[in-house]
C-alpha cells in the first residue's frame, strides 16, 4: 500500500497508544494508521470488532519508500516501532512525535516533539482536537475513552491530571459508548 503519511507507536500496543494514534489521524487527515507490532488482547479485540471502519493497516502491507511524514505517538524510542524504526532514522522523511513519558526523540528534529505531562497521551491529543473543534466518530471518542482509563486507571493514579478528567467528559459528550468502556476496561489479561 502506499501512503505519503504513516501513523504509528510502539509493538505492545495498548489503548493509550492505540486511541492516539486515532487522534493523530484526524490531525493529520490522509495519514493511514499503521500497525507495527503486536496488540494487547482487549485492543486486538477492540480493533478486530471494528476493523471495517478503523481502517488500520498492517506494516508489512506499506511501501516504505512512498513515505514522506512519520507520525509516532506514545514512545520516543525509534527502536519500539518495528519494521518502521527505518522510517524514523531516514533523513528524507519528515519525523514527527508526541508523547507523554517526558523523554526526548533524538531522531527527530525538537520542533516537531510535542511533550506532555498529562496521565494519558489520548489526553493530549484530544485537548488539540477540543482546541480546533475537529468532529470524531462515537466509536473514536470511544476508543479516546479507552487510552485515558487504561493510562490513569480510571483516573486513580497518582500521575492523573485534571486535563485528564476534562478529556474524559469531552469524550462521553462526543458520543463514548459507556457499554463499550465497561467491556473493554474489564478484559482478562489471560486467555481462558
Amino acid at each position: 500500500m502506499r501512503a505519503e503519511q504513516v501513523i504509528a507507536t510502539h509493538g505492545n500496543t495498548d489503548f493509550d497508544a492505540f486511541a492516539s494514534m486515532l487522534a493523530a489521524r484526524r490531525l493529520y487527515p490522509g495519514a493511514v494508521v499503521c500497525l507495527a507490532g503486536s496488540l494487547n488482547r482487549n485492543v486486538r479485540e477492540f480493533a478486530r470488532l471494528h476493523a471495517d471502519e478503523l481502517e488500520l493497516v498492517d506494516a508489512s502491507r506499506l511501501e516504505l519508500d512512498a513515505v514522506r511524514r512519520l507520525v509516532v505517538v506514545e514512545t520516543v524510542s525509534a527502536g519500539r516501532l518495528g519494521d518502521l524504526e527505518l522510517l524514523a532514522r531516514d533523513p528524507n522523511v519528515e519525523k514527527v512525535v508526541f508523547d507523554h513519558h517526558g523523554e526526548t526523540a533524538d531522531w527527530a528534529p525538537p520542533e516537531n516533539v510535542v511533550l506532555s505531562n498529562d496521565g494519558a497521551l489520548t489526553t493530549t491529543l484530544v485537548g488539540i482536537l477540543a482546541e480546533r473543534e475537529l468532529g470524531v466518530t462515537p466509536l473514536e471518542a470511544t476508543a479516546f475513552a479507552l487510552g485515558i482509563h487504561e493510562d490513569t486507571g480510571s483516573l486513580t493514579y497518582a500521575t492523573t491530571t485534571q486535563r485528564d478528567a476534562e478529556a474524559l467528559a469531552w469524550c462521553l459528550r462526543h458520543g463514548a459508548n459507556q457499554d463499550l468502556l465497561a467491556d473493554f476496561l474489564h478484559t482478562p489479561l489471560l486467555e481462558g
